[in-house]
């Protein structure tokens, strides 16, 4: 028997899929970054972020993806953060970027009312097929069209 992946891995590799899309894209969305890397491992440390870019003031940016941003995500994008700051030895200016299709409520109160500079960044709908995720709203149903019976014309009068 073979087993389903789980949920937790498919929503992972759904995270990839729209990631690397958007990496693949972000002259598109972003003119003024360019792309470093993506998955990009921290020396001494078993954490990878998502995706780190760099503006033209020379700004290092940490990116978490997610589909729905919960505590998680917040989690490690500070993470993220203070990795990326001590590799670079807290000389340059290096931000956080939470990325998501939709943000919890509770996620956007934390980043504006305790003031963690985070950058939030709604993923265009465009990009959820990317990952195979769904709109919210279903499309609406197709309509029946009801057949009529053929009518057959007699040869004769």
């Amino acid at each position: 028997m073979i087993a389903s992946p789980s949920p937790t891995s498919q929503a992972t590799e759904h995270e990839c899929r729209v990631r690397d899309l958007y990496a693949a894209r972000l002259q598109d969305e972003r003119p003024n970054e360019r792309l470093l890397d993506t998955e990009h491992s921290y020396p001494g440390t078993a954490i990878r972020s998502d995706m780190r870019t760099l503006d033209r003031a020379n700004d290092v940016r940490v990116w978490e993806f997610e589909i729905v941003c919960s505590y998680t995500g917040l989690g490690q994008v500070l993470t993220y953060l203070a990795v990326a700051r001590r590799a670079e030895g807290f000389e340059r200016r290096v931000r956080g970027v939470l990325a998501a299709f939709e943000f919890q409520p509770e996620i956007l109160l934390a980043v504006e009312a305790l003031n963690l500079g985070l950058e939030i960044v709604h993923i265009p709908a465009k990009y959820r097929l990317a990952g195979g995720v769904p709109a919210r709203a279903a499309p609406p149903p197709a309509p029946v069209i009801p057949s009529s019976p053929r009518k057959t014309r007699s040869k004769h009068p």
